[in-house]
């Protein structure tokens, strides 16, 4: 006698494996119109010729026999129970069933709906050949399966959501800093050139870019070049909107898409954020060093109307601020007179 067996005796006062022997048998001579009942339920759900023409309903009915037999014989038989675990046989049979959910543009019916609808099936007709305190069990036992069910919907949808959020946040963000990479920023340029050309709605790049990351490299190691890298990104959250859009675009490069701005708005920006960084005493190590950034911006419309020029411009302007400066820092150094 199995333990399924010997509970259901003693919730049945004594009847030892009563109510499982007569459920045993209602399943399997009720085996094709249990089939039938769900295939019926499947089939009304259905809306169009298209999707009821592609319906498996041959290969539907031989799975769901298969597997109320192997539901009848796991009520007196814990083997049987087993082979529904993975790799058993009843398990593949459950595999198939879920593979008969064909989809083109989408599923013919949502395999959830299938498996309830199956479930319903099975419980109806169970009702139908028990007595009156038995259908009692029965009522227990689907009103808790039903709460539990809904129990581990619930918990498995929200687990997804988060595994899901959690997915896409980090394929489009760049792991060190924290920021949006250039996966996600490209797509977001390329939004706003068609918001500007639908509803002429302007927008700015701003492009940032250090100046002395390659010494701070070779004189304090990448570690601390990492570090410049995360302080850079934490002044531009600081002096930035919530609806602006910033990216570590690539290296030592860094991009914001400043929108509704226009060219003296986002120079302002970019002033602030260079401002903020290069006044800066850095702790590198035991030592300390300023940081220099430069940077270079362009709008549109002003500058121009498409992905590729304005970040052509943007670059082009940051070529010319680096070369100014480098300019200046020469003259600095050169005798007076000179």
């Amino acid at each position: 006698m199995s333990k399924l067996e010997e509970h259901c005796g003693a919730a049945n006062g004594g009847e030892t494996g009563s109510i499982l022997t007569k459920a045993r048998a209602i399943l399997e001579q009720r085996k094709l119109d249990i089939t039938k009942d769900w295939l019926r339920r499947l089939v009304g759900q259905l809306d169009n010729l298209e999707a009821l023409e592609r319906f498996p309903t041959q290969e539907s009915i031989r799975t769901s026999i298969a597997l109320i037999e192997g539901l009848a014989q796991a009520l007196v038989d814990e083997r049987a129970l087993a082979e529904f675990e993975e790799g058993g046989s009843y398990y593949k049979q459950a595999e198939t069933l879920g593979l008969l959910q064909r989809r083109s543009d989408g599923a013919i019916i949502s395999l959830a709906d299938s498996l309830r609808a199956l479930e319903d099936a099975v419980w109806e007709h169970l009702s139908k050949g028990l007595r009156e305190q038995d259908r009692q069990v029965l009522e227990l036992v689907q009103v808790l399966r039903l709460g539990l069910h809904r129990i581990v919907t619930a918990a498995t949808d929200a687990y997804h959501e988060q595994v899901s959020a959690e997915l896409d946040r980090l394929a489009h963000t760049d792991s060190l800093t924290g920021l949006y990479n250039r996966r996600y920023w490209e797509p977001e340029l390329a939004r706003h050139v068609e918001l500007y050309k639908r509803y002429h709605r302007p927008f700015a790049v701003l492009m940032i870019d250090f100046d002395n990351l390659k010494w701070v490299n070779d004189t304090f190691g990448h570690a601390a070049g990492d570090t410049a890298l995360i302080h850079l990104a934490t002044v531009m959250r600081t002096n930035i909107r919530d609806v602006d859009i910033p990216c570590r675009y690539g290296g030592d490069e860094f991009t914001v898409l400043v929108p509704e701005a226009e060219r003296k708005a986002v120079q302002i920006v970019g002033a602030r954020i260079a401002e903020s960084v290069n006044k800066t005493r850095f702790k590198l190590g035991r030592s300390f060093a300023t940081l220099q950034v430069s940077y270079g911006y362009a709008a549109c419309p002003e500058d121009a109307t498409d992905a590729e020029s304005l970040l052509r411009e943007a670059d082009a302007s940051l070529y010319r601020a680096k070369h100014e400066k480098n300019a200046a820092e020469a003259a600095q150094e050169s005798p007076t007179g000179l």
